[in-house]
């Protein structure tokens, strides 16, 4: 039998690794060597040159061996043992080669996540190291694109952007400063910005730039034009020091010249007077808070004088608004030259101004309202016009510790109305009972607007008498009122309220149409009296004064030539052109006019001359000195002359004595009226008195007349409604 050697082999019974095989093989084994499949014929590998020959196999040829079946060669016994061999050979390169490829599996396998891995962290970090780049890459370009932005901003901005070392030199100035200053940037650098600006604020840019740290700082500058423009720059402060690429105090400003001066005249025009120029009412509340809250006790008092223009609202509806305006505005000229530097001098609305003294007690604040009385006592001129003025001023000064601004100003207005109803043109210091007579008149005003209202006034006629044939001649209508709770009041208690209040205006209005009404009821008597009525400054203010009178006229059938119009010399006076216009006019439609209370005003006797008018009424408190040895007659003496002279008639006023009217009888006085012949009555007893022994009025109050209350005596001053 053929001895060999049989070796483990790698890749023996691969077919396709076959010459691999034979190679390996005849290299690691000596003697003959062949390649035996099972069930195959045998392969020649290599001679091993060592020891056998091709008869050493049993006399075979060795090319015989290599083409037969080289298990018909061995016994069988032998053959069992190559197969068994070569089975449990088998077995082994199978298991070897399981384990082989598990081994070489596993190996791959953590290779493979090994690299894996290795190639994700290497991917990563090269994703990385590029994001990286291709960040600072773009933050560069935005850098740079941001820089370029920003310069070109700084470049085209109309704010002047300038970069100040610490003593103020520039180091970079903006192209703005030209349009804002007039002067190009390049002559602006290395100059100190402090030279650019006004005196009063190179302080504060020097403490800023030695003071300021850290972040910004607003600045209000004013700089100067190269034209010579004051100039308000508006704007920030910077301290950029620490930045190396500015090294330096950002200034950053803008020309706000226009919008200040705008924001000034809005707040002028919020706390002055439009139209005079004083402080309103709501800047002159805010200052007396503030002298209140400053005051300490008495050593600084604080007082507030409430000024009201006498009859303007008579002034302002006869002469127009223009020139009740105009009158407004020398009434404040006046004011501010009377008053103390320091003080201060508001126009609260209409006619009403005020003045706020501090560490002025009751009796300087006297001393300054005496003063406006005196400058206002001067008539202003307007339009060639002079107008008399005058005023009633109320003084208030404050409590300490206890009084507001609103109970200070209240207190002064009370004083005001309180110089009022003491004649106007004067002054009243506050006192505590006023106050209660101030809500009294409110009531009242309210009372008496109801009253018009529901019909609770009344009309009563006093009568005057011819002197010589002691005849009635006339009627005065005196206005009542017939109060629900208090019976019936004299006008001295209510006429002044409406006056104030402009009540008097309606009143008067309903007066003028009852009195046409009875007038014309006692032309069916066959003495046919006149009509005499009151007429107030206000009524005759009114641009249709004159229609209303000729309407009454017309819808009550009352003769125009039977109704006498009486007026004041004040009236007269306050508008003597405006006056004379309306009763040219009355009398072109036949009405009559007197002049009432004739004496007791400052016109002149020449102005009579001028006027339209038709009879003279001498005032009671005149009348009263003609009585008795020691009377002084020569006033009225003068008066009734001059009424003969001019034709004009003279009415006596308040005659209580039969000397009295003995003596104006003597005097050439035409008539008389009085408690020497009747107190004022209703219409039935005055229409009685008519009829009344043959019309002759008897020296006593005739039976059925009805007194009125005290003070009302008929004599003109009490009983009229202006």
């Amino acid at each position: 039998m053929v001895l060999a050697e049989f070796g483990f082999l790698t890749g023996v019974y691969h077919l396709d690794d076959h010459v691999d095989v034979q190679r390996a093989a005849s290299a690691r084994v000596q003697g003959m060597l062949a390649t035996w499949q099972p069930g195959g014929a045998t392969e020649p590998v290599e001679e091993a040159v060592r020891s056998l020959s091709a008869t050493d196999a049993r006399g075979a040829h060795r090319l015989q061996l290599l083409t037969q079946d080289w298990a018909a060669t061995l016994d069988p016994a032998a053959l069992d043992r190559v197969r068994a061999a070569t089975a449990r050979l088998d077995d082994g390169v199978a298991a070897e080669q399981d384990s082989v490829d598990r081994r070489a599996s596993i190996t791959l396998a953590v290779l493979l996540v090994v690299v894996s891995v290795g190639w994700f962290f290497w991917f990563r970090r090269l994703v990385r190291r590029h994001r990286s780049l291709q960040s600072r890459l773009t933050a560069q370009q935005v850098l740079d694109a941001g820089e370029r932005r920003l310069l070109a901003l700084v470049q085209n901005s109309a704010d002047l952007v300038v970069v100040l070392e610490p003593d103020s030199t520039t180091s970079f100035v903006s192209p703005a400063a030209e349009a804002l200053l007039g002067i190009p940037a390049d002559e602006l650098v290395g100059v100190r910005f402090v030279d650019l600006l006004l005196p009063r604020d190179v302080p504060m840019l020097v403490r800023l730039l030695a003071g300021l740290r850290d972040g910004d700082q607003p600045v209000i500058l004013r700089a100067r034009h190269a034209d010579g423009r004051e100039l308000v720059l508006e704007g920030t402060l910077t301290n950029l020091m620490a930045d190396e690429a500015v090294h330096g105090w950002v200034l950053t400003v803008r020309d706000v010249t226009d919008r200040q001066s705008l924001e000034q005249e809005l707040s002028y025009q919020a706390f002055h007077d439009s139209l005079t120029g004083l402080a309103n009412r709501q800047l002159f509340a805010d200052r007396l808070a503030h002298a209140l809250r400053r005051r300490d006790g008495a050593t600084h008092p604080v007082s507030v004088l409430f000024l009201d223009v006498d009859d303007f609202k008579h002034v302002n509806d006869s002469l127009g608004h223009n020139t009740g305006d105009r009158l407004l505005v020398a009434v404040a000229e006046r004011i501010s030259g009377a008053i103390r530097e320091g003080d201060t001098a508001a126009r609260l609305g209409g006619d009403e101004f005020a003045v706020l003294m501090e560490d002025a007690d009751r009796e300087s604040a006297h001393e300054v309202a005496d003063r406006l009385l005196r400058a206002l006592s001067v008539p202003v001129a307007v339009d060639e016009h002079h107008h008399p003025v005058r005023a009633s001023i109320g003084i208030a000064e404050a409590v300490p510790g206890q009084s507001t601004g609103d109970e200070v100003l209240r207190n002064a207005d009370v004083a005001m109305y309180w110089a009022k109803d003491r004649g106007k043109g004067t002054v009243a210091v506050y006192e505590a009972g006023l106050h209660a007579q101030a809500l009294e008149r409110l009531n009242l005003r309210s009372e008496l607007q109801r009253a018009i209202r529901e019909g609770q006034l009344v009309l009563h006629y006093q009568p005057t008498v011819d002197l010589d044939t002691q005849r009635i001649s006339g009627f005065e209508a005196l206005v009542r009122w017939q109060h629900p709770t208090r019976g019936l009041l004299s006008p001295a208690e209510f006429i002044p309220v409406a006056e104030q209040s402009g009540l008097i205006v309606p009143l008067g209005s309903w007066v003028l149409r009852e009195a046409c009404r009875a007038g014309a009821a006692m032309q069916k008597d066959w003495q046919q009296p006149s009509m005499s009525v009151n007429i107030a400054a206000q009524q005759l203010a009114r641009d249709d004064f004159v229609d209303e009178v000729v309407d009454a006229l017309r819808l009550t059938r009352m003769p125009a030539d039977k109704l006498v119009l009486e007026i004041t010399e004040s009236v007269l006076l306050d508008d003597m052109e405006g006056t004379v216009a309306s009763l040219v006019r009355l009398r072109e439609h036949g009405v009559r006019v007197a002049i009432d209370d004739f004496g007791t005003g400052y016109s002149s006797l020449s102005y009579l001359a001028q006027l339209p008018v038709d009879v003279l009424k001498v005032d009671k408190s005149f009348v009263d000195q003609v009585a008795g040895d020691t009377g002084d007659t020569s006033l009225v003496e003068a008066i009734i002359k001059m009424s003969i002279n001019m034709r004009l008639t003279t009415v006596a006023e308040g005659v209580e004595q039969p000397e009295q009217a003995a003596w104006l009888r003597s005097a050439r006085c035409s008539l008389g009226q009085g408690y020497l012949w009747s107190r004022p009555v209703d219409l039935g007893t005055a229409r009685e008195l008519l009829t009344q022994s043959g019309g002759r009025a008897g020296v006593v109050t005739p039976i059925g007349a009805t007194p009125a209350r005290p003070g009302s005596d008929g004599d003109g001053a009490l009983t009229s409604v202006s």
